[in-house]
C-alpha cells in the first residue's frame, strides 16, 4: 500500500482497528469470562421463582407496598460488555465518516461488518442466556404448582 492510499483511508483503517478489537474483546469474554464471582444457574432460577411466588400472594392478600431495588453497581463484566458494545458503535461511526469522505469502500465496509458483527455477537449471546434462564423459571413454577 502506497503512503498516498494509507492516509485516503486513515478514518476507515481506524475504524476497521476499532471493529477488531470490539469483536476480539466479545469473544474473549465468551470464552474466557465471566470475571467476576456470578451466583450460579440454580440459584438465580430458585431466587427468581420465589421473588414470583412472593409477589403473586402479595398482590392476592392485596398488599401494595413496593420494594425499590438497590442502585446498580457495575462488575467487571459490565465494564467489558459496555466497552465492547462503544467501540462497535466507534467502528460503526467511523466507517459511515468514511463512506461519506469517499474512502476505499473496502475500509468502511470491513469497519462497519466488524462493528455490527461484535455488537450482534454481545446482544445475541445475552438473549440466549436470558431465554434459558426464562425456561427454567417457568420449569421450576410449573413444578411449584404455579403455572
Amino acid at each position: 500500500m502506497t503512503q498516498q492510499a494509507a492516509t485516503k483511508n486513515t478514518i476507515g483503517i481506524i475504524g476497521t482497528s476499532f471493529g477488531l478489537i470490539a469483536l476480539a474483546i466479545a469473544l474473549f469474554h465468551f470464552w474466557a469470562g465471566p470475571f467476576d464471582k456470578h451466583p450460579s444457574l440454580e440459584e438465580v432460577v430458585a431466587d427468581k421463582a420465589v421473588g414470583i411466588k412472593e409477589r403473586v400472594l402479595s398482590k392476592i392478600k392485596g398488599d401494595k407496598s413496593v420494594k425499590m431495588s438497590p442502585p446498580k453497581k457495575y462488575s467487571i463484566d459490565d465494564i467489558v460488555d459496555i466497552g465492547t458494545i462503544a467501540c462497535g458503535f466507534l467502528a460503526i461511526m467511523l466507517s459511515v465518516i468514511s463512506f461519506i469522505k469517499r474512502e476505499d469502500k473496502r475500509a468502511s465496509g470491513s469497519a462497519v461488518l466488524l462493528g455490527v458483527g461484535a455488537i450482534a455477537f454481545q446482544l445475541f449471546t445475552g438473549v440466549l442466556g436470558t431465554i434459558v434462564v426464562v425456561i427454567l423459571v417457568v420449569a421450576v413454577l410449573g413444578s411449584l404448582g404455579l403455572s
